[in-house]
């Protein structure tokens, strides 16, 4: 609890009409809770974004808790991490965070959702700077998203909007014709309307249930995340469908695989992956290679894991890092993270699992660019970035490595 001194400087310069860098956003990190959805640069070439991040559970501390901090989703975390108690973690229990993603094939535009690992991809370009991509977990329905796949627009955004019930549902449950904002709406504080009858993205007024399959129809995403994607998109937004289980990506010439667990509680068909595999890279994996394939598939966690050093490895431009600060827990540096984020820089955190949480924005190809936002960012923190060498999965060596181990 804040004390009343704390709440009356709190409420003293959240009512001055000052700096809109300065104290607005001093308001916003005092009083948002759960952690916001990270903004990524778009690779222009490659094609995985994010890192896995671990954490390390408190006494009190519930699965479901660590996701929501993390913004991951309830199934994709269990998944991640096989085992455990989802309602019992032990003190110091080492937590897998699947916060490292493969993007979806086809168009980089607009919103796109994959039902398979539900999830949402929101792709924007701002006024100054590279474009951004943005993710989010989601809840789908029962169905696994199978009546939703496809192309459509977005053409409402609303906020508090009133939840029209099903006549279907009216009869088996009782409720009224329309359900008024408020707690008891399923839609929570914002949702967007896209040309298809009856169908929405929205927010929820059961948090706990994101990364679930219990939607009605639509799409929900935690309230802090709808929050910032609907002030985030435009009328006319392309919202694209699909359901990829299986995704495959680049990154500096490292090949990365994320699979997903079908829908059926069976196991992933492997003579069909390999297939796959061979009709995509022919000739380019060694033959630990084709082990490590064999490992991912099995696993399916849905965690991007690198499998193979392609034997033709691309060559990508120098870039850099802004390093600002290093914390001891996670939860301070992400108070850092919302600041920056202001700023729609693509923030990140690097060490956080040994008690050295560095809170770095990045990477960036243009020296002169990256100078001005470490001017902005001192303006509004006070903390003067460190320049540093972008250097992409130091531990992609060590990660190949413990992966073999676990075939042996």
């Amino acid at each position: 609890m804040l004390s009343k001194s704390l709440i009356s400087i709190i409420n003293f310069a959240c009512s001055r009409q000052w700096s809109r860098h300065g104290f607005v956003l001093l308001c916003l990190l005092i009083v948002i809770g759960p952690a916001k959805a990270t903004s990524y640069v778009l690779p222009s070439k490659d094609d995985v974004i994010g890192q896995v991040q671990y954490a390390r559970a408190k006494a009190t501390e519930t699965l479901l808790g660590i996701a929501r901090r993390y913004d991951v989703g309830f199934d994709a975390i269990k998944a991640a991490n096989p085992g455990l108690d989802p309602k019992r973690l032990q003190q110091g229990q080492r937590i897998v965070i699947p916060s490292r993603h493969i993007l979806p094939k086809g168009p980089r535009k607009g919103i796109v959702i994959n039902t398979a690992e539900q999830r949402l991809y929101h792709y924007t370009r701002p006024e100054e700077g590279p474009a951004l991509v943005n993710t989010y977990p989601v809840s789908i329905g029962r169905d696994g998203g199978s009546k939703i796949l496809g192309n459509y627009m977005i053409t409402q955004r609303m906020r508090k909007p009133s939840w029209e019930v099903p006549a279907s549902l009216r009869r088996n449950t009782g409720l009224p014709a329309i359900v008024p904002p408020g707690s008891k709406n399923p839609l929570g504080e914002y949702a967007m309307k896209l040309d298809v009858p009856g169908f929405l993205i929205h927010g929820t007024n059961k948090p706990n249930s994101i990364g679930t399959k219990v939607s009605r129809g639509g799409v929900r995403l935690y309230p802090e995340d709808i929050a910032i994607l609907v002030h985030r998109t435009v009328k006319d937004t392309p919202v694209r469908i699909v359901n990829e289980p299986f995704k495959y990506g680049y990154k500096n010439g490292v090949l990365y695989f994320e699979i997903h667990k079908p829908e059926s509680a069976g196991k992933l068909n492997l003579a069909a992956l390999v297939n796959k595999v061979t009709a995509i890279i022919p000739d380019q994996l060694w033959m630990d290679g084709w082990q490590r394939v064999k490992a991912v598939g099995e696993r399916a966690s849905g965690v991007a894991e690198p499998v193979e050093q392609l034997r033709s490895r691309s060559k990508y431009p120098r870039r850099w890092m802004l390093q600002l600060a290093t914390y001891k827990h996670y939860s301070t540096a992400r108070k850092l993270m919302l600041q920056l984020e202001e700023l729609d820089l693509p923030v990140t955190t690097k060490g956080c699992e040994s008690g050295k949480c560095k809170v770095l924005a990045g990477p960036f190809t243009d020296r002169g660019y990256m100078k001005e936002q470490a001017k902005k960012i001192k303006w509004i923190t006070r903390i003067k970035a460190l320049t540093v060498p972008y250097q992409s999965d130091n531990d992609l060596s060590q990660e190949l490595g413990q992966k073999m181990a676990m075939l042996k």
